[in-house]
């Protein structure tokens, strides 16, 4: 049988695997072949923290993708959906509780040892203690070894999205690197980067935010035809010029006008994402007078947010789903109240009643001075407060805030993040904050999470669209797209199925960088 569908995907993986075992022979479906290179310099805008599963940075994704080629997970995604990766074939039990993964026999760790089941296991026990910074693994009650190269699982509920989120998102670790660390948040002996993936750690700069990978010649699963990965932490105002100025390789960017910028240099090209970055506020429904639905409807109504994404990215806007789940997406729900800009039925809804609200913006964001009329022009003042990202992060980890302006990845591949938002299990330090509390929504949030039937699941996630429509505890401005500017040279992107892991919009999929 050949791999998942991107329709099985988009009804959710519980019906297309039945619980027999499941077999997927090794496919290659990525077409662009492309010749060895010795060195691809990646820009991303930050330091991503040490390149460890307990110690990588959750401040922008930039740290979980660089894992991805240090690490291998059981699953993992192509252009169409989920595939065997470390697991060679897996079965899955009726009640959706079990699941049995049969691992493949040549999988080894960058030191050379073999990874066995036993890695695997212990992996999933590591992560009890000390979580994996990206992915919860909360879900899973046991995960035990059995025999030679099988490993069984026991969830503590059905969870649908468990071969997409944590069989394709967890880094499985060795044993014998972190049995005898006793905490592993701070280790920093060398071998704490060993993984099993198609690069091994080279040299991490803290001080320049500054990687070096190398091929892993020995990779089980193909030879890697790029020699040297460089991670380059680069201004984002800048890196687009820094491709230009062949400082680096590949970047990215928001703003589409790259499009029509480079469109005459034949050394360069632009590689479009789907709009699985999201740009929205986040509202505390526990502060007046944002505890009122009617004033959260109004400030929908009274933005323009066309204007507002076109004027930003510089390109046709897409126009924030009031559901949040983004077009261009299986589970987006398109028969929704779309908000559109309507000053008078902002202040009917007001009813004359002026308000100021306080909201918390990066310090480069420019939607605040769009939005500042707006909702003058309907009897709302705005305060805006400009503070680093850092800061934002922790204050609305705290709910100390009145409405925030937020932008970040995650809106793609499994739609369980509309759970994971509201019942404060999200690991994504940009999309944290979400403060909403709504019974008929959390349990349907439970619900779909648990949900074996694809058109069953299908209607309680459009329900809980239409309970986000309806109360508004987060008003989606843009849905945007990522534009990756790149030298074809050297290196070609791919387009992954939901973005990769639980929806990054990445271009760097390891299926890229090995022979197939």
């Amino acid at each position: 049988m050949s791999a998942l569908t991107r329709r099985q995907l988009a009804f959710g993986t519980a019906s297309a695997l039945a619980s027999g075992v499941l077999l997927f022979p090794g496919r290659n479906t990525y077409a662009e072949a492309h010749e060895p290179v010795d060195l691809v310099r990646f820009a991303w805008w930050s330091d991503v923290g040490a390149p460890t599963p307990f110690q990588v940075s959750t401040a922008g994704p930039g740290g979980a993708v660089l894992l991805s080629l240090l690490y291998d997970t059981l699953t993992w995604k192509d252009e169409e959906g989920v595939i065997p990766w470390l697991a060679a074939e897996w079965s899955v039990g009726d009640d959706g509780r079990a699941y049995a993964f049969r691992l493949v026999p040549d999988a080894a760790w960058h030191d050379g040892r073999p990874l066995t089941a036993e890695d695997v296991a212990f992996s999933f026990a590591a992560y009890v203690e000390h979580p994996y910074r990206w992915v919860s693994t909360d879900v899973v009650a046991s995960a035990e070894a059995i025999g030679d190269g099988e490993v069984r699982f026991t969830l503590k509920r059905p969870y649908t999205a468990f071969l997409e989120e944590i069989a394709g998102g967890v880094p499985i670790i060795p044993r014998h690197v972190w049995q005898n660390v006793s905490d592993p948040t701070t280790y920093e002996g060398e071998d704490r980067s060993v993984g099993s993936g198609p690069f091994s750690l080279a040299e991490y700069n803290q001080s320049e935010g500054a990687y070096r990978i190398l091929a892993n010649d020995r990779y089980w699963r193909g030879r890697p035809i790029v020699r040297e990965w460089q991670q380059l932490t680069v201004p984002a105002e800048a890196s687009v010029q820094a491709v230009q100025q062949d400082a680096a390789d590949i970047a990215l960017s928001t703003d589409a006008s790259v499009r029509g910028l480079l469109a005459d240099d034949p050394r360069l090209a632009v590689f479009e994402t789907a709009p699985l970055s999201i740009v929205r506020l986040v509202l505390n429904t526990e502060q007046p007078p944002l505890d009122q639905k009617t004033v959260r409807q109004a400030i929908a109504y009274a933005l323009d947010r066309e204007q507002i994404a076109e004027t930003i990215t510089r390109g046709p806007a897409i126009v924030g789903s009031a559901g949040v789940v983004p077009p261009e997406t299986p589970w987006h729900n398109p028969a929704l109240e779309s908000y559109a800009f309507d000053p008078d039925r902002a202040r009917e809804l007001l009813g004359g009643t002026r308000y100021t609200i306080d909201l918390i913006a990066d310090n480069n964001a420019r939607e605040p001075d769009l939005m500042a009329p707006m909702l003058a022009a309907v009897g709302i003042e705005l305060r805006v407060t400009r503070v680093d990202a850092p800061t934002r992060i922790q204050l609305l980890d705290e709910g100390a805030f009145q409405m925030a302006l937020t932008s970040h990845i995650g809106v793609g591949g499994d739609p369980d993040f509309l759970r994971r938002w509201y019942a404060g299990e999200e690991t994504n330090a940009f999309a944290k904050g979400s403060i909403f509390v709504d019974a008929e929504f959390a349990a349907l949030g439970e619900q779909q999470a648990a949900a074996t039937d694809p058109e069953e699941r299908r209607a309680i996630l459009f329900r809980m669209q239409e309970i986000l429509a309806e109360e508004l505890p987060t008003i989606v401005l843009y849905h945007r797209r990522f534009y990756w500017v790149y030298r074809p040279a050297v290196f070609t992107p791919m387009h992954t199925w939901g973005g990769l892991m639980n929806g990054v919009p990445f271009p760097n999929n390891k299926l890229t960088l090995i022979e197939r």
